[in-house]
């Protein structure tokens, strides 16, 4: 693959790839995550599958979300250490893309309640517009499973926006 079709896939992808990332982390990290996961595609270019012509999605999205979850949790994990005795100086002012939107609503506080992998894989689905191969190649999982974790997550949270509706009336 040459670099300057490469270089116009990266482009087409940024906006997939921004998406999750601000959605999953704080505002003053995104570029840095999306900029290193972009480095890293860029690395392994030969090895990530070109788009076939009747895909609708772009294999490069798959892969740079997945890199872009390990590069979050690295920063979580290194934030958590470095700044476990000095939480005064993260900035609380700068929530996440999904924060903002989802804030005091039914959806935001179901969410909140639910696991984190069921969170994640609902909101793969429906706020990144995945399909079900590309989550589970995101999550490392089959299609089957990817399939019947989702249909779990979705019982779940209808449940608790169930019962959180009728905790409001």
């Amino acid at each position: 693959m040459d670099e300057l079709e490469f270089s116009q896939r990266i482009r087409l992808a940024i906006p997939s790839l921004d998406l999750y990332v601000g959605s999953r982390t704080q505002k003053q990290h995104v570029d840095d995550v999306c900029s290193d996961a972009i480095a890293i595609a860029w690395q392994k270019r030969h090895n990530i599958p070109q788009q076939s012509a009747d895909a609708t999605h772009d294999p490069l999205v798959p892969f740079l979300i997945l890199t872009a979850r390990n590069l979050i949790r690295n920063l979580e994990r290194r934030l958590s250490t470095r700044n476990r005795n000095m939480k005064d100086l993260l900035p609380q002012d700068s929530p996440s893309a999904e924060s903002v939107f989802l804030e005091n609503s039914n959806l935001a506080q179901a969410l909140k309640l639910m696991k984190p992998k069921d969170r994640e894989l609902l909101l793969l689905l429906a706020w990144n517009e995945l399909s079900i191969a590309e989550i589970a190649r995101i999550m490392q999982m089959s299609k089957a499973n990817v399939s019947v974790r989702l249909n779990r997550s979705r019982k779940r949270l209808s449940n608790i926006l169930q019962e959180l509706s009728q905790e409001g009336h």
